[in-house]
This record gives structure tokens, sequence and C-alpha cells, in this order.
């Protein structure tokens, strides 16, 4: 018989809401508690969420023992140090993306999280939506052959708010921290680590990204072309090309519940995922399915896909001028 998961919610914003949300069409799985520095906030979410429990910090959230995993939805900037906080106190960590502002605060995160034996995931909950699973299974079976070519985008005009979380360095703002992994994770989990990296920006006066445009080349010469914006709207789609054929993901691409792949005899086959719920639902069940046969990490959203994404967003910061303390 499967385990029923009690899960603490630590942060109390809009991710949050969205994801307890999803967490009542999953079977098995409830919000035990939510965690909020302001504990009106912290009292609301419980009561929306029918949680038995609230706390007005987060300590007291990561001590209790009836929660049997945490779900971190804070700003990027406390991803670090809340993650390890949790690990250090032997509590299962759900991480929202992206897992922290450095390769080196990853790379800790994760050795803490083997070191002491619990499970560990980036939250970036695209790599367990059906349409990824699509894709896999369209490339795997050689349906458009030999991968050539990818390109993602993914911009939205956001208020120019400098204090706020999106334009606010020390909350780790920009455009790619905040929305451009999710085309480079879609470039990575397909093609690997670019041997060739070019990224050109446009920063604001608090000196992070505003937009930043990046050329991927890989060491078979594919290539990927991505695109991230907090300044201007882009047209959020993406494509795969191979030597045998096409896969068009439209607006929003990194949610779809719809792709189309095109083949070079002109013929066109449509698949249709719709989702149970807002897209969250799939990241929690595989959570869930990963600690019912006792993993530390999971197959979909790996640790070692998180480095890379990782590694790779560093090196596209640091060429454009930003560096998070």
């Amino acid at each position: 018989m499967k385990k029923n998961y009690r899960w603490g919610i630590l942060g109390a914003g809009r991710i949050a809401e969205k994801f307890c949300t999803a967490l009542s069409f999953v079977e098995g799985a409830s919000v035990y508690a939510v965690a909020s520095r302001d504990s009106k906030t912290a009292k609301a979410y419980a009561k929306k969420f029918k949680a038995p429990r609230f706390y007005d910090n987060y300590d007291d959230l990561m001590q209790d023992e009836n929660v049997d995993i945490i779900y971190i939805a804070t700003p990027h900037a406390f991803h670090y140090e809340q993650t390890m906080a949790c690990i250090k106190k032997g509590k299962h960590v759900l991480c929202e993306k992206p897992m922290s502002l450095t390769y080196r605060q990853t790379a800790a995160m994760i050795d803490a999280a083997k070191e002491n034996k619990v499970f560990l995931m980036e939250g970036m909950w695209t790599a367990s939506m059906p349409f990824i699973e699509k894709i896999k299974q369209l490339i795997d079976e050689d349906v458009i052959g030999k991968l050539q070519y990818v390109s993602a985008d993914f911009g939205f005009r956001a208020p120019v708010d400098l204090e706020g979380r999106l334009y606010n360095k020390s909350l780790g703002g920009g455009s790619m921290m905040d929305v451009g992994i999710y085309p480079l994770f879609l470039a990575t989990w397909l093609l690997g680590e670019p041997a060739f990296v070019k990224a050109v920006s446009k920063l604001s006066i608090t000196e992070v990204d505003e937009y930043i445009n990046i050329v991927l080349q890989y060491p078979d010469g594919q290539s990927a072309h991505l695109l991230s914006s907090i300044q201007f709207n882009t047209a959020i789609e993406a494509e795969i090309i191979g030597t045998k054929g096409s896969i068009k993901i439209k607006n929003p691409w990194f949610k779809a519940t719809e792709l189309e792949v095109y083949f070079t005899d002109e013929k066109v086959q449509k698949f249709s995922m719709p989702h149970k719920s807002n897209g969250f639902d799939y990241e929690i069940q595989e959570v869930m399915s990963c600690l019912d046969k006792g993993l530390l990490e999971s197959e979909k959203m790996p640790h070692q896909l998180t480095l890379l994404i990782s590694k790779i967003m560093e090196n596209i910061l640091l060429q454009v001028g930003v560096v998070y303390e």
C-alpha cells in the first residue's frame, strides 16, 4: 500500500499557491503545513488549502516530525540556505527552480543531500510533463531522425520594479534565472553540454539581465538558439529539428498540452496531452513515486542535469556581466 505524503510548504507566494492547488489533484498527497514569515499569510494559506498546521517561521516547519517532504517556494536567493537547513534536519526537498544562484551552491546542495541520504530534486515542473515524455518517445523511436537544432524562447514584459523579485539582484533577479532556465533546460536535456557558448544581453540599472540571447554549439555539430526576457514579449514557442522532421511546440511550450511533428514529405502528425490540473501535479507525482521506490533523485530531473544546467547558466551570466554574490 502506497504512503500518504504530508507536504510542508516553505514560502507562501504565487508559485506556492499554484503548487498547493495541484496537490489536491494528486492521490496520496496533502498540504500538512505552511510556513511564512508573515503569520497572517501562513494562516490564510493553511485555511485555504485545509492544512492542519501553519508557522510564522521556517525552522518550525523543518522540525515538524509529521512533514514528509518540503517544497521550497521562496525567491531564488534563499534556496541554498533553506535547502541546506532542511537537508541537515533530514527532510526530503523539492526546491523550486533554479536550484540556487551559483554552480558552487548547487553542487553543495546535491552533495549534502547524498551525504544525509535524503531526496532532493530541482522543481523544474516541465521535466515531468507528458509532452516531454512524448518528445523522448519520438526521439528514441527515430521519428525525426538525428537531432540537429533546438530553438526555444520565454519572454514577457514585466513592470519595472527595481526592488521587486525580477529586478532586485539580491533576490536573484533577471530573465535568465526567472524564465531563461526553461529554454536552457530543453536544450540541455536534448543535447547535453555545449562545446561553445555565446551570449549577448542588455542589463538593467540594477545589474540584472533584462534579456539574454544565447547561441550554443555541441561537439557533434548540433546547435541551439535560446532567448529569455523580462523586458518584452516573445513567442514562447519551441522547435526541435532532426534529419527526418521536426517537432513544433506552440505557446506556452514550457507547459504544453499539444505538439506537432512535421515530416520532410510535408505530412503533419498532432498529439494532444491535456493536463488534469495546472501541470504541477506531474512533478508532485514524480517526487512521490521516487519516495515510494526509495530513490534519492529523479530520473526525469536527475542531479547531473541540474548541475549541468547550473554550470552552463553561470557561464552565460558571466559572459554578459551578471555575477551573484
